[in-house]
């Protein structure tokens, strides 16, 4: 009787660790995604980022976001998210007040409240009037950045593409900036408009784009005036798409090759590879623009495909003058919709 009692118990154990095996891993099979947010100084109260997902799921996903840490805010989400969409989610730390070393965690939950993606961010918080010096150093006259050039990230034309950075002044007098103006497609206004001598402001700068911007990688230099004089220049950078399409033919752009190694090559080796791309819509794809971040990465110029239609894209990788493990990329530029810009990644190792 004892031997049958201990059986059945084993047996009803078993059942349960399978049942676990079989339903608990799906609640917990999910994406963890590390983001180091590096150091903050202690000046600050509020630290602000924006965070990225792109659906890869098979389907159309309602999203909400979830955090157990009450410090880490978030704007909640009411649209939902297409099949290979990418959105962007502005959260922002009440930092602590001690300095140190902190992470919190924020959760991509869908409808049925199970977990799609995760976050996890670190970050240090310093000791402020020590370190500001040190994360202050890049001089924008009258005042100093943490950064070198302001990153306006990503928009598709007619968008307005808009960034908020921290400025400090240590220019030894009080700052009145609130007659600064740049140009016609860039607006730049501080907060506030006047910030005193060892204390921190914020810079708001909007890039306004149109249906006639040039699409892709740019990066130019805005000029600051106050009263038609030159006051200081700042470097910016943004990736502009194009148009998203509004019909219900659209064009689909597919490739052949997402990630190429051209393995082993000797200095001043060139090699080629050939890159199918399709258009697999029901309507012509019109390649506006191709993009190497290298000089070394050449490639012939295609401009559309017609549906159903294919075409080689002839990429060659010119190892003169370059040694060691190389990674560059191409970057497609179209009207495919549901992917305006398709990176493809070519590998090497040059010895």
């Amino acid at each position: 009787m004892r031997r049958r009692t201990l059986s059945i118990l084993t047996t009803i154990k078993m059942k349960a660790l399978v049942t676990f095996l079989i339903f608990g891993i799906s609640t917990i099979a999910y994406t963890q995604e590390l983001v180091n947010l590096g150091t903050i100084e202690g000046e600050f109260k509020i630290f602000r980022t924006t965070l990225s997902w792109t659906n890869d799921t098979d389907d159309k996903k309602s999203i909400k976001l979830w955090s157990s840490h009450p410090d880490l805010q978030f704007t909640s989400l009411s649209d939902s998210v297409r099949v290979g969409e990418q959105i962007e989610l502005p959260v922002s730390i009440q930092l602590p007040q001690q300095f140190g070393d902190y992470e919190y965690e924020l959760r991509l939950l869908d409808n049925n409240d199970f977990v799609i993606h995760g976050f996890q961010l670190t970050f240090k918080v310093l000791q402020g009037e020590l370190d500001v010096f040190k994360a202050y150093r890049n001089i924008h006259w009258p005042f100093r950045t943490r950064e070198e050039v302001f990153n306006l990230r990503i928009g598709r034309r007619g968008d307005t593409l808009k960034a908020v950075y921290d400025v400090y002044n240590l220019g030894g007098e009080d700052l009145d900036l609130s007659d600064v103006y740049a140009s016609d497609s860039v607006n730049i206004f501080f907060e506030p408009p006047i910030i005193e001598h060892n204390q921190f402001g914020r810079v708001n700068i909007e890039f306004l784009s149109n249906n006639q911007s040039e699409v892709g990688f740019r990066r130019e230099v805005v000029k600051l005036y106050r009263k038609d004089k030159l006051l200081t220049a700042l470097p910016i950078q943004f990736t502009l798409l194009p148009n998203r399409k509004q019909r219900s033919e659209s064009a689909r752009l597919s490739s052949s090759i997402v990630n190429y190694d051209f393995k082993v090559m000797k200095v001043n080796e060139k090699k080629e590879a050939v890159v199918v791309l399709a258009n697999n819509g029901n309507a012509p794809l019109q390649i506006e623009k191709i993009e190497s971040n290298c000089d070394c990465l050449t490639f012939n110029n295609i401009e559309r495909i017609e549906s159903g239609r294919s075409q080689e894209l002839r990429v060659i990788f010119n190892a003169t003058g370059r040694l060691g493990l190389e990674k560059k990329t191409l970057a497609i530029f179209s009207n495919d919709p549901n992917r305006p810009v398709r990176v493809l990644t070519f590998k090497a190792h040059v010895k």
